[in-house]
């Protein structure tokens, strides 16, 4: 009990100095407010753990916990369907920040070398899933740093010292993934996944990506992409086949059934608490299975 109190009180005792509040509509956002914005800033996470961006809008409750944030952070590219009504509940009291604004987007297209396959359910479509790369991260990180000083200009001497620190884990964190990548064969970086939520991955670490579903997880493939993806699969001689985290693996067990392809560990496709943790785990366990 006095252990629980202590905490209680540290836990208070930072909100009291933050400087800055900010919501974020993705715990991966939060995690990259927190690192940016450090004891100076007290995000708030609307989404929370396992959450679906593409679905997600705030309750009431929610948005009450918010109050008096100065700063929302979205991920932008069109992803979350709650942004319109957000913009209008908003209007002149915070403003929000699309983070994937500024960063370049991926559509999706027959011709691309990031596909082996093309989604023809999303064929041209600007794919969402930005955060699925490193590098952008590192782009996300400036962005963030640049509006917290917007905000609270006494600390933006602070945010931009958080910000290089963090690029810099990031940077690592990237050479320490293309050395994991590195001991998978060249003719196995073929990812087949759930949803098209890997492009980005796939084009920084030169993976070929076969999603069997749209861009969301509600978007099915229709039996004829279903067809050419297990043509596909069965020509590049792939391994395994990644279901995602919390999602439903039936159209996977159909196509491992007709290649021989195993069903793999689940990714984080679209929700984790932690940017690094994300890449980490993700990366360990695609080597795991395709090296």
């Amino acid at each position: 009990m006095k252990l629980l109190s202590l905490l209680t009180l540290i836990a208070t005792a930072l909100v009291s100095q933050a400087e800055l509040k900010v919501a974020t509509l993705n715990p991966l956002l939060a995690d990259l407010a927190r690192h940016v914005g450090g004891p100076q800033v007290e995000v708030v996470d609307l989404l929370g753990p396992n959450g679906d961006p593409h679905t997600f809008q705030p309750s009431p409750s929610k948005l009450a916990s918010a109050k008096g944030a100065k700063i929302y952070l979205a991920s932008g590219k069109d992803l979350e369907p709650a942004l319109p009504k957000l913009k209008s509940i908003l209007a002149g009291k915070a403003i929000i920040v699309e983070v994937g604004r500024d960063i370049p987007s991926l559509r999706i297209s027959g011709s691309s070398a990031v596909y082996a396959c093309c989604p023809k359910h999303s064929v041209g479509a600007l794919d969402p899933h930005w955060w699925q790369s490193i590098e952008n991260w590192r782009r996300a990180s400036s962005i963030v740093e640049k509006e917290f000083s917007k905000a609270d200009p006494a600390n933006a001497a602070t945010y931009k010292e958080n910000s290089k620190k963090y690029r810099k884990e990031l940077s690592d964190l990237k050479s320490w993934s293309k050395k994991q990548i590195s001991t998978i064969p060249r003719n196995q970086r073929n990812l087949a996944t759930a949803h098209a939520a890997f492009g980005y991955f796939c084009k920084e670490f030169g993976f070929k990506s076969i999603p069997i579903q749209g861009l969301n997880k509600e978007q099915s493939a229709s039996p004829q992409y279903v067809a050419e993806a297990i043509e596909v699969i069965k020509k590049n001689h792939v391994k395994a086949l990644f279901p995602e985290k919390g999602a439903n693996t039936k159209s996977l067990q159909t196509i491992s059934k007709a290649t021989g392809a195993k069903i793999a560990g689940p990714l984080y496709a679209d929700s984790a608490n932690s940017i690094i943790g994300m890449f980490q785990y993700n990366i360990e366990t695609i080597v795991k299975y395709l090296r």
